[in-house]
């Protein structure tokens, strides 16, 4: 079962030491003031820090007025909960997880990677029909954490209460290192996992960068 907020908070404090909380809106509970001011951003921060596979999804994009024809053949509104994107597939990649044939990686690969969008404005520009877009949501909750990230996330917010709560700038040191040490982990478990067999990106893909802009701008 995953964690819920509170729980996440409540190992946060274990690790400061200081108070546990049962109700994060508690606002007699210092400790619970602090995690809730402090959760968020924690959480954010490190979402914003890799593609995490429990936050990637796939959504097929709704066709916009396109205000760039002369650069771009199609306009799609983004998905509303979109934090970042990865990349742009066409339509047969489908909103799923699917499977690539024996023999058909490296074509896949190489159209892929021969995708170009630019986000702009709020819009996103291609000139592939009938897009989707693969991106990093911005409204995972707790639940869906893996037990890597979930741990990263208590040693992290851990690290930002120690010194509004108990001042300790030698246990704040320790939990720097506890938390470096678990985001190597986190980030290794999150490599080891199984990616979708028909979604790719190479290592030329990944030194120019997947993100607002590949290709033209």
């Amino acid at each position: 079962m995953g964690r819920s907020i509170v729980d996440i908070c409540n190992e946060a404090l274990g690790e400061v030491p200081a108070d546990q909380i049962s109700d994060i809106d508690d606002a007699s509970s210092m400790s619970a003031k602090h995690c809730k001011r402090l959760y968020p951003g924690v959480v954010s921060d490190l979402l914003e820090s890799e593609n995490w596979d429990f936050a990637t999804r796939r959504a097929a994009l709704a066709p916009v007025a396109n205000s760039r024809p002369s650069e771009w053949a199609y306009a799609y509104a983004l998905p509303t909960d979109l934090r970042s994107p990865i990349r742009v597939l066409p339509a047969e990649s489908g909103t799923g997880i699917g499977f690539a044939a024996p023999g058909t990686q490296a074509l896949i690969e190489q159209f892929v990677n021969s995708i170009e969008y630019v986000i702009a404005d709020g819009v996103l520009f291609t000139s592939l029909a009938d897009a989707v877009l693969e991106y990093s949501a911005d409204d995972v909750k707790p639940t869906a954490f893996t037990a890597m990230f979930a741990r990263l996330v208590v040693l992290t917010l851990a690290y930002r209460l120690v010194m509004p709560l108990i001042g300790d700038a030698s246990r704040q040191r320790q939990l720097f290192d506890m938390m470096e040490l678990q985001r190597q982990r986190a980030v290794a478990d999150e490599a080891n996992r199984d990616r979708d067999a028909s979604g790719f990106v190479s290592e030329r893909a990944m030194a120019r960068g997947v993100g607002y802009v590949s290709g033209r701008r």
